[in-house]
């Protein structure tokens, strides 16, 4: 009979450590570690968890890298000339190094071509050769 009462206040003795434990931040191996103790040896592992255990575990974070904004960041606005291989602003319709034609227009309809097209989607014109 004694024995199943020191089983029974030793079980909830472990049951509350490890749950103290856990929520001071213990990770899951010291908490079962302390709990077990507790539960094979309550005079010795009891006092020792209240006096070392239950002190709060500070988390170790990773160290971050930090964190770049995309929308904040300027967006390398530069292209290099197909021809001179100069860098002019993305936008630019001629390169002012070379007079190359960075984006064709459509002769007819005045739309944006890009260099590999033969005939302009739009209008069905056939592309002037670049």
């Amino acid at each position: 009979m004694i024995t199943t009462i020191s089983f029974i206040i030793g079980f909830i003795a472990a049951y509350w450590v490890y749950n103290d434990a856990r929520s001071r931040g213990h990770e899951l191996g010291t908490a079962l570690l302390w709990s077990l103790g507790t539960l094979a040896m309550l005079i010795v592992f009891l006092p020792l968890y209240l006096l070392i255990g239950r002190r709060q575990v500070m988390k170790t974070t990773k160290r971050q890298e930090p964190v770049i904004d995309v929308e904040a960041t300027p967006v390398n606005d530069q292209i290099h000339c197909p021809m001179c291989g100069a860098k002019v602003k993305e936008d630019y319709k001629v390169c002012p190094y070379c007079s190359y034609t960075l984006k064709p227009k459509c002769e007819a309809c005045g739309r944006e071509l890009s260099r590999e097209w033969r005939t302009c989607p739009y209008c069905q014109t056939p592309a002037a050769p670049k």
